[in-house]
């Protein structure tokens, strides 16, 4: 053989090798988690992220999310809202069984939310002594629901507190056996369940061979368990683990590895700099308008702070609805970085840059804005990324001082409204409704942002029952937001799933269901 074809036949060969594989049929995938020592297998508490995404393969819920964010029944084989959507009936799928053999009937549903509500803590009216820490995973459900009954053994009937399709969203949470619920480690209906459970060192399951949809095609998982991040990383790259999940923005560097697949996954938490409108440097005008405030949100480089900060790991953001999802309105997603614009705002708004390099208006000098954040245990990422809107404040004429504190004094600040900007994220509820930020009396709505159109918007949202209402009235709300800027959303932060071999075709890998698809694949 010709000497240059020999050396691209060795060539090919060796970049063969280093593509990932398809795991073969009777393959165990080993991945490696963070968690505690003392962590709980009881999934209706657990609120340990990567520890969530396993159990996610062991129960399922009555809907599921698919690719486009979209919920579509699972464990329910039907579903109507009747009286005006006051009331959902679900209609449970028929030969189902849990994985120590008892069939799901309608008994376990009502079980499972009655074992929710009481870890809840709530009353009749939503109050609760109980931290939101203790509250378990799934307790927002019951912003949607009222009471529920099983009116027959395959039959639930919801009373609601929300007339909404959005409410189908809050029916996702693991059900559980009525025998079972307070139990560790209950059975589940999911394709693979529990092989055993060492704290601190593994997790196992193993298939669910008699799994309602088919036999999984990878049989056997191990969930190796890490103190943190780095060590889980540490493994991967030492081939001890398939399949590592990680925030680490040191994950980035194995972004274009021949050897490995670097997946993003989505998270539901938006970093959002927030504007105290009670200030009068930023308060509205009769049009419910303010120059300044427009002039900050042209000023900032969204995807400069991704790129330099977090090293692609987040995604840009200008509402609080993820893009590529089937509620997002893609009218609202456009690049609206723009320093001359900023400066001509400002210039509008009489700030007049000087030859000293400042702007004035009436003699005096534009006020130095406080930008106050704090950051997660362990990293100074948040604090590095408000460093990088103080320059490119100043690259547009607005001084600004970054100041770090802890998570409660930053809180403490919100709710008094004891502030200029903040740097602070939004964690989302698996339901995508925005009002907790932007609604008059949202919990959230630190800001002050006042809007009877967006009040009325929510509304009727919450009144909407069918996909299409609901959808239509969800792009409306984007509009309104793009139109007032409650607040200036970022991005919103981004995971990775890497993997040395494909494992799933799912096209949406998100935070909570990380290992979605490798039942299937």
């Amino acid at each position: 053989m010709h000497k240059f074809l020999r050396f691209t036949a060795a060539l090919l060969m060796l970049l063969v090798l280093s593509i990932p594989q398809a795991l073969a049929l009777t393959d165990t995938l080993v991945c490696g988690i963070v968690a505690t020592d003392d962590l709980a297998l009881r999934p209706l508490e657990l609120n340990q992220r990567d520890a969530v995404s396993v159990l996610d393969l062991v129960y399922e819920g009555l809907f599921t999310l698919d690719d486009d964010y979209a919920p579509q029944p699972k464990l329910a084989y039907s579903y109507s809202f009747i009286s005006e959507g006051r009331r959902l009936e679900v209609k449970l799928r028929e030969g189902i069984t849990f994985h120590n053999g008892q069939e799901l009937t309608a008994r376990d549903v009502v079980a499972t939310l009655d074992y929710m509500y009481a870890l809840s803590g709530f009353d009749s009216d939503l109050n609760s002594d109980v931290d939101t820490t203790d509250r378990g995973l799934y307790y927002s459900t019951f912003y949607s629901i009222k009471s529920w009954e099983a009116t027959d053994d395959r039959t639930v009937l919801f009373t609601m507190r929300r007339a909404s399709y959005g409410s189908l969203y809050a029916l996702t949470f693991p059900i559980l056996p009525a025998s079972e619920v307070g139990n560790d480690m209950p059975s589940g209906t999911g394709p693979y369940k529990y092989d055993g459970y060492e704290p601190g060192s593994a997790i196992w399951l193993t298939a669910n061979t008699g799994w309602w949809k088919r036999v999984p095609t990878i049989r056997y998982i191990r969930a190796n368990i890490y103190s943190d991040s780095e060590k889980a990383l540490s493994a991967f790259d030492a081939q001890d683990i398939d399949v590592a999940m990680t925030r680490s923005i040191n994950a980035s560097r194995y972004s274009g590895s021949l050897s490995s697949y670097s997946l993003t996954a989505r998270t539901r938490q938006l970093e959002a700099l927030l504007i105290n409108r009670a200030q009068t440097l930023f308060k509205s005008d009769d049009n419910g308008q303010n120059l300044v405030r427009e002039a900050i949100s042209y000023a900032i480089n969204r995807s400069e702070i991704i790129s330099s900060i977090y090293q692609g790991m987040a995604t840009v953001a200008y509402t609080p609805v993820p893009g590529g999802t089937w509620l997002s309105n893609e009218s609202t997603i456009h690049d609206i970085y723009d320093p001359l614009m900023a400066a001509s705002l400002l210039d509008s708004a009489g700030y007049k840059l000087a030859d000293d390099g400042k702007r004035y208006k009436d003699g005096k000098a534009f006020p130095t804005l406080y930008i106050l954040t704090y950051d997660e245990p362990g990293s100074t990422v948040r604090t590095n990324a408000a460093n990088k809107i103080k320059e490119q404040l100043a690259a547009v004429g607005i001084p600004a001082i970054v100041s770090t504190k802890d998570r409660a004094y930053v809180l403490m600040k919100l709710k008094s409204a004891d502030y200029t900007l903040v740097l602070a994220a939004f964690n989302f509820d698996v339901n995508p409704d925005p009002g907790f930020t932007v609604a008059s009396t949202g919990a959230c709505n630190y800001t002050r942002y006042r809007s009877d159109d967006m009040n009325s918007l929510l509304t009727q949202l919450r009144s909407s029952y069918t996909a299409d209402s609901y959808q239509y009235v969800m792009q409306l709300i984007q509009d309104q937001f793009e139109q007032d800027k409650p607040y200036l959303p970022l991005y919103w932060r981004a995971g990775a799933l890497l993997s040395r071999e494909a494992f799933t075709d799912a096209r949406d890998i998100r935070e909570l269901e990380l290992l979605r698809g490798v039942e299937s694949f």
